[in-house]
């Protein structure tokens, strides 16, 4: 398939949403002030950045929770990642900067990783102006932004760059080197639900990256030295426990533990695939973890 080939397919993937759109009663409702950033990176290019304030006052400085949507990498930043950022404000009394980056195909590896690298450091290095704690920034990220945030603390790690105080990746794929039916129990195998789930997931990889680049641990963060893993923050690992990405996601949580990284690792055994995000059974256990993580991260300090 050829790159113009996919872009198309991708612009149809994204007309498609399985949940339904939120109510806009339930938008209108959503608590805190939202603002557009445009964060500068290399090339003069600007991310756009949602940033949603508490309705309730600030510390000065204040905590910022850094967000990276899911989506395969190729699906954007939607209504569920609004709802969900919101609640994480007013629940934590925070920042949250939710990071709209560029999409593949049209985008494909590195550009997403550098974009939300870039959106990171850009924090730490103006928190005094922007009034941010850089002792309490933090980083959450779902399936595809799971990926993107274990992929930031590899390079931040070999550059020296920031260290944030926790982070978040949840149902994220760690080695994208594996065909997706490979990553599916025996049991699984003979469903052809899963199995046309999986070239689904193939097919997203392949707008992402190419074989070559998923060798990279920048692409698949499994992949990375021990060295590279130990530098890891206190993580939140959290698994869906009907996902072909549960195994992957849990054999990363143990592998940071086995280097001393200290990890609250949780498997949703309901759970399918962006449950928290999305809402669906077993989100409010998810969520009740995400908020437990950060607050006792933010108000340790």
């Amino acid at each position: 398939m050829t790159r113009s080939e996919m872009i198309e397919k991708a612009k149809i993937i994204r007309s498609r949403d399985r949940f339904g759109t939120m109510a806009q009663e339930e938008l209108d409702a959503l608590p805190g002030t939202k603002t557009l950033l445009q964060i500068p990176v290399d090339g003069g290019k600007r991310v756009p950045v949602y940033e949603i304030r508490p309705d309730t006052p600030l510390e000065n400085p204040a905590p910022l929770l850094l967000n990276f949507h899911g989506g395969g990498f190729l699906k954007g930043r939607g209504d569920r990642d609004k709802r969900y950022c919101c609640h994480m404000a007013q629940q934590l009394g925070c920042l949250v900067w939710d990071v709209d980056y560029s999409l593949a195909p049209e985008a494909p590896f590195p550009t997403a990783l550098n974009e939300s690298y870039a959106v990171t450091a850009y924090a730490f290095a103006h928190a005094e102006e922007l009034g941010i704690d850089p002792q309490r920034i933090a980083l959450a990220g779902h399936s595809a932004g799971g990926n993107l945030v274990a992929a930031m603390l590899i390079r931040a790690y070999r550059e020296q760059s920031f260290r944030p105080l926790a982070a978040l990746m949840e149902y994220f794929p760690a080695d994208q080197t594996v065909d997706p039916a490979d990553k599916l129990s025996p049991e699984l195998r003979q469903d052809p639900w899963w199995l046309q789930r999986a070239a689904t997931e193939k097919e997203y990889t392949l707008y992402y990256c190419s074989p070559e680049q998923a060798e990279d641990p920048l692409c698949s963060p499994m992949l990375a030295s021990d060295e590279e893993l130990a530098s890891f923050p206190d993580s939140l690992v959290i698994s869906a426990g009907k996902d072909s990405l549960q195994q992957e996601t849990e054999s990363f949580a143990h592998r940071l533990m086995s280097l001393g990284v200290p990890v609250t690792g949780c498997r949703i055994p309901e759970a399918v695939h962006g449950f928290t995000t999305n809402r669906t059974e077993g989100w409010e256990k998810a969520l009740a973890l995400h908020c437990k993580f950060f607050q006792s991260h933010y108000n340790r300090l």
